[in-house]
């Protein structure tokens, strides 16, 4: 007569079978990014512009539309001494509030990668620019203009477009792998509107501009840190397409808050217009900002 199995190891093994389908599947490359993206940026969000300066910002994710646009949560990324080296001034500090298109659970990955989609190469969040104590006295030079701000109180476009662009160039495009030379980011001012209201705070400037950027479509050849947060790359893609720059749309409100020597920029980066003024609408003016006083 044959010998049953017992119930717990009947359960034990479907437990097994289940946990090894589920490690092979794209979902679980969806939950990796979760968990991993969750606890990176709660360590950077406690050594972050904010907790330093006091400052309450909370800016949504993609549970705040009922469609699959945007990932679930906004992350923080501190830059360290990198944005000061490369914008020429070591007292600068940058804090990274960013956002990437949804998961597709079918590929296992961020639709970053998705030529096909409105979210491809997608970016929205915030930067915070401050400085550091860079004198004897630990006080700034008197004839330091705010980071992006002109004598006028003015937004200066073009200093305000090193922040995108080191985040493009070096954090998104350095990361997935595409080398200085092969790195194309060029960026027009087409219209700045000041003494903008946004978030409750009046006086904010907005540029809205032109991109050329490569593209984050590629193969996937090797191991990527940055693969942990958007997933490997599962899109077919020929290796002559790879990278290729892409017009984008994009558009920064700006404003410098005196009274934390903090200059806060709210960026949307995406291919289509569309897609930028209902990021704004939706999510991205549905931010939470205070300032303290």
């Amino acid at each position: 007569m044959k010998k049953k199995t017992p119930l717990k190891k009947k359960i034990a093994w479907v437990i097994a079978v289940a946990l090894i389908f589920f490690i092979i599947s794209p979902l679980s490359r969806y939950a990796l990014s979760l968990g991993v993206m969750s606890v990176y940026s709660g360590i950077h969000e406690r050594q972050s512009i904010m907790a330093e300066k006091g400052i309450e910002l909370y800016i949504p994710g993609g549970r705040q539309t009922e469609e699959p646009d945007w990932y679930p949560f906004v992350m923080t990324f501190n830059a360290g001494p990198g944005f000061g080296r490369a914008a020429g001034d070591d007292s600068l500090e940058l804090t990274i509030l960013y956002n990437f298109g949804v998961f597709d659970l079918s590929e296992g990955c961020s639709r970053l990668y998705d030529r096909s989609s409105p979210y491809y190469s997608s970016f929205y969040g915030a930067y915070l620019v401050t400085r550091t104590e860079n004198t004897a006295s630990g006080n700034k030079k008197e004839d330091e203009t705010p980071f992006g701000f002109n004598y006028e109180g003015m937004i200066d476009a073009d200093e305000t477009a090193s922040v995108p662009r080191y985040d493009f160039m070096k954090l998104v495009l350095g990361d997935l792998g595409v080398s200085p030379s092969e790195q194309v980011f060029e960026w027009t001012a087409e219209e700045v509107t000041d003494n903008v209201e946004y978030l409750g705070y009046k006086g904010w400037s907005r540029v809205d501009a032109s991109l050329l950027v490569n593209g984050a479509a590629h193969i996937r050849r090797d191991f990527r840190q940055s693969y942990l947060q958007y997933g490997a790359p599962g899109y077919d893609v020929a290796a002559h397409e790879e990278f290729l720059p892409i017009t984008m749309r994009g558009r920064i409100y700006g404003r410098y808050f005196e009274e934390t020597d903090t200059s806060i920029f709210f960026y949307i980066l995406t291919p289509e217009q569309d897609t930028l003024e209902k990021c704004d609408r939706d999510i991205l003016s549905k931010s939470q900002l205070s300032v303290a006083k």
